[in-house]
């Protein structure tokens, strides 16, 4: 079995429920199971290893960020970009969020928690080289669908984001850490191994706002 990290962060309740319906739909359609797999968050780290002594002492300094983020940045919200973000070679299909005026940048606010993350991390040990992803929520992941297939998904998806009539904006609730587990990535969990028999845990969360206490 191997095991990975990772650091995300969770939504408004009743956004991420939307998504949720959004994401079941889809990947029931096309029958592809690898993003319907995860839980309903916004990934900020890619998986990375981590010693089991040391999450612990992860957990603890991630609290202490969180609390920081709460009480300096308390209410903070994303924007949901218009059109949903396609990699063909991948099989992914993504909803997009950024800041004010609709652009791809991140509220500052986000961009500091992400500092504070990288500064939390790179501390408790410099090799680890964990790397941050974009603020997306994934609809489809790994499909493995021929190309005319890929783009009837794409297009459904398009379709089942926008009849669900989801906030142009969600607030931040909680920063958390997840555990996740696989026997077929083995060491390559960049590749997509992880596909076809994830298993994930949150393992501690924090909040990122002062109404989720």
């Amino acid at each position: 079995m191997s095991t990975r990290y990772g650091i995300s962060v969770i939504l408004d309740p009743a956004f991420a429920a939307g998504l949720h319906r959004a994401r079941q739909v889809i990947c029931s359609q096309y029958g592809c199971w690898a993003a319907e797999m995860h839980s309903v968050h916004l990934p900020l780290t890619d998986y990375f290893h981590c010693p089991e002594t040391g999450v612990i002492a992860l957990d603890a300094r991630l609290e202490l960020a969180a609390a920081d983020f709460c009480d300096r940045h308390s209410g903070t919200r994303v924007l949901r970009l218009g059109e949903l973000v396609q990699d063909e070679e991948q099989g992914d299909i993504y909803v997009a969020f950024g800041g004010e005026g609709g652009g791809t940048g991140e509220p500052p606010a986000v961009g500091q928690l992400r500092n504070q993350l990288e500064a939390v991390l790179t501390g408790m040990n410099p090799a680890l080289n964990v790397q941050f992803r974009p603020l997306r929520f994934a609809l489809l992941q790994y499909a493995g669908l021929p190309l005319r297939v890929f783009d009837s998904a794409a297009r459904f998806a398009e379709g089942v984001v926008e009849g669900l009539e989801l906030a142009p904006s969600v607030e931040l609730s909680e920063l958390a850490v997840f555990r996740y587990e696989s026997d077929a990535a083995g060491d390559n969990w960049a590749g997509g191994g992880w596909a076809t028999d994830l298993r994930w845990q949150i393992m501690d969360s924090f909040p990122l706002s002062t109404f989720r206490k």
